[in-house]
C-alpha cells in the first residue's frame, strides 16, 4: 500500500477531526482538505495493546494497515482501490510504540483529506479517512465486529473482535488473484490490412502485424488519451504506458505516475490519425496471451485480469538474506508473473542475483503456484524496490525501508528459498545463540547442529571492523563436523573494538565449488581494566 508517514510527533498520539461545513462526496476530488487533526488525551486499545489512534469527528479511529500488529490479516488491492481488514485469530500480537502527546489539546497536527480508497472489514463496507497519505477508520464503525467499550474514567477506548475462522491469514506478504479474463478472438493477420469482426484494426508493415493501440486498449479495459506534447498515454487506473513517435522506449505508470522505462523491438508508427505497434510489443506492453495460426492467420488474445493482494511487506528484519514470497491462485496461465526485488547501492537500484517458484502441493483453498526472491542486505535502513510484472505490465509496485539492526540481528543466514546454488550446509541451531555478543575475554566457543551438511565442516573467519570496512585477522579456522554437529574455540585480539567472525560452508555444484556464508556473529570486545574502573 502506497504509504506517506506522518512524524513520529503525529502518528503517535491521539488526534481529534474537526470538520468543517464540507461539500457533497460526489463534488469531492481526492486529496481535498475535509477537516484537520487536533491533539487530544484519548488512549485506545486492540485486542488489549494500546495502539496509535486518531479521533474522527469526536470519534476515535486507528490505521488500518496498523491492525497488522495487532493480530489482524490487512490487504491492500491496488488494482480495485481497496483495503480489506479480516481477524482469524491465527496471528500474534506485536504493539507499535505510541508516543504520549507533547502539544497542548487542540493543536493542529495535520489535514483530514477525501481519498477515494474503500475500506471493508470482512465483505461489509465501512468509511474511511485519508490522514497523511494512511487510510483509517474508526473504532466505532468495528462494533458491528466485536466489542468495543468506552471508558470516560480513563479517558479510554477498546475494541476487542469476534473471532473468525474465515479470515485469509497468510504467512506470505504477496498474493496474485485472477479476477476475470477478456477474450479477444479472430483478429485476422492479413497483408496490408488486419481485420477483426470486417474492422480493420491494425496494418502489416515492412511484414510486420502492426495493431492499432487504441482498438486494443479499449477491448482490455484501458483509456486513451493523445497529449498537448503528441504522446499517446494508455491508462486504467492502476497501470499503463506512455508511447512517443520515433521512440522505442515507452514510459510506465503505476497510479498515473512514471514508474521507469522499458524497450519493445520497434517505435509507434502513426498512420491516418491512427497509432499502430507491433503486435507482439502490445503483448509485452499489456502482459497479455496470444496464439497465432499459420494455416487460418488468425489470432486469439486473452488478457487476465490479476489482482494484487499486499498483506504487508516486512519492513523490520532480524536475517541478512531478505526473502519475499508471492502466492499465487491462477489456473490456466502459461505465464506466470515476474517477481522483481532490488536495493539500492550508492544511489543506484541493484537487482537481487536469481528468483524462482513453481506449483505448490496441493491443499484445499491454498495457491497453485508460490515465487520467492531474496536480497542480501546490510546493518541499518535498506532501501528496497519490489515490483511484481507480467510482462511489462505492472501488477504491484513499491518502493520501501526495511530496517536490520544489529543487536536483533541473527546468526544463522536464512536459506528457505526454492533455488539454491548447489549442495551446501544448512545449520538449524548454532551458539551463541544471538548474533550480537559483548565480552571483555578473548576465548569464545562456537558451535552448533546442522540439518543438512556437505564436505568435512565449516570454517571460521575473524574481521575487525574498521572504519566502514572488516579487515581480515590471522588464518581461517577450521570446525569438522562430528556427525551433524561442529564446534571451535577462536581467541579474538586484546585489543577492544567490533569484530565480525563469519562461518562459511563449501557450496558445491556441477560447475564447480566456492565458499558462502552460512552464520555471522558480532563480538563488542570490552576494554577489561575500563570495566573494572
Amino acid at each position: 500500500m502506497k504509504s506517506i508517514r506522518l512524524s513520529a510527533a503525529v502518528l503517535g498520539i491521539a488526534a481529534l477531526l474537526v470538520l468543517s461545513s464540507k461539500p457533497p462526496v460526489s463534488a469531492m476530488g481526492i486529496g481535498e482538505v475535509t477537516g484537520q487533526v487536533l491533539s487530544t488525551d484519548i488512549r485506545a486499545y486492540v485486542n488489549g495493546a494500546e495502539v496509535p489512534s486518531y479521533n474522527v469527528n469526536g470519534y476515535t479511529a486507528i490505521a488500518a494497515e496498523d491492525l497488522r500488529e495487532y493480530g489482524f490479516d490487512v490487504a491492500w488491492v491496488p488494482q480495485e482501490r481497496k483495503i480489506v481488514i479480516r481477524y482469524s485469530g491465527k496471528k500474534e500480537v506485536h504493539p507499535l510504540p505510541v508516543q504520549t502527546a507533547s502539544q497542548p489539546l487542540g493543536t493542529k497536527l495535520a489535514d483530514v483529506l477525501y481519498t477515494d480508497i474503500s475500506a471493508y472489514y470482512g465483505d461489509h463496507k465501512i468509511p474511511s479517512y485519508n490522514i497523511g497519505g494512511r487510510t483509517v477508520i474508526t473504532l466505532n464503525d468495528l462494533s458491528a465486529f466485536g466489542s468495543v467499550v468506552w471508558s470516560e474514567k480513563e479517558r479510554s477506548i477498546r475494541f476487542t473482535p469476534a473471532a473468525n475462522d474465515t479470515g485469509w491469514f497468510t504467512a506470505n506478504p504477496l498474493v496474485v488473484r485472477e479476477s476475470g479474463t477478456v477474450q479477444v478472438d479472430s483478429i485476422l493477420i492479413g497483408d496490408p490490412k488486419i481485420t477483426w469482426n470486417g474492422q480493420e484494426v491494425g496494418r502489416t508493415i515492412d511484414y510486420m502485424p502492426m495493431l492499432d493501440v487504441s482498438w486494443i486498449a479499449g477491448k482490455l479495459g484501458y483509456t486513451v488519451q493523445e497529449t498537448k506534447d503528441g504522446r499517446l498515454r494508455v491508462d486504467n487506473g492502476t497501470d499503463g504506458f506512455i508511447l512517443k513517435q520515433g521512440d522505442n522506449h515507452p514510459e510506465l505508470m503505476w497510479f498515473g505516475t512514471a514508474a521507469g522505462k522499458t524497450e519493445i523491438w520497434k517505435e509507434p508508427v502513426k498512420r491516418g490519425g491512427k497509432w499502430l505497434l507491433r503486435e507482439p510489443d502490445l503483448k509485452a506492453l499489456f502482459g497479455y496471451e496470444s496464439v497465432w495460426s499459420p494455416e487460418t492467420h488468425m489470432e486469439n488474445i486473452t488478457y487476465h485480469k490479476l489482482i494484487v493482494e499486499d498483506h504487508g511487506l516486512k519492513q523490520r528484519t532480524d536475517n541478512f538474506n531478505y526473502i519475499v514470497r508471492v502466492d499465487e491462485f491462477l489456473e490456466g496461465t502459461s505465464n506466470l508473473p515476474f517477481l522483481g526485488l532490488e536495493r539500492e547501492i550508492n544511489g543506484q537500484f541493484v537487482y537481487a542475483p536469481v528468483g524462482a517458484g513453481g506449483m505448490v502441493d496441493a491443499v484445499e483453498g491454498g495457491p497453485k503456484y508460490r515465487q520467492d526472491t531474496a536480497i542480501q542486505l546490510e546493518l541499518g535502513t535498506n532501501r528496497l524496490r519490489l515490483r511484481l510484472t507480467q510482462g511489462s505490465r505492472i501488477l504491484f509496485d513499491s518502493t520501501y525501508s526495511v530496517e536490520l539492526p544489529l543487536r536483533e540481528l541473527a546468526p544463522i543466514v536464512d536459506q528457505n528459498t526454492s533455488f539454491s546454488s548447489g549442495n551446501s550446509t544448512r545449520l538449524r541451531e548454532v551458539s551463541p545463540a544471538k548474533a550480537y555478543q559483548e565480552t571483555s575475554g578473548s576465548d569464545m566457543t562456537f558451535s552448533g547442529t546442522a540439518e543438512m551438511t556437505n564436505g568435512t565442516g565449516l570454517t571460521f573467519v575473524i574481521e575487525r571492523e574498521a572504519g566502514v570496512e572488516y579487515v581480515k585477522l590471522g588464518d581461517p579456522v577450521s570446525a569438522p563436523f562430528e556427525g551433524d554437529r561442529f564446534q571451535t574455540k577462536l581467541k579474538l585480539p586484546e585489543q577492544s573494538g567490533l569484530y565480525r567472525v563469519t562461518a562459511f560452508t563449501w557450496v558445491t555444484n556441477p560447475k564447480g565449488s566456492f565458499e558462502m556464508p552460512v552464520a555471522y556473529w558480532y563480538i563488542q570486545k570490552t576494554d577489561p581494566a575500563k570495566q573494572a574502573k
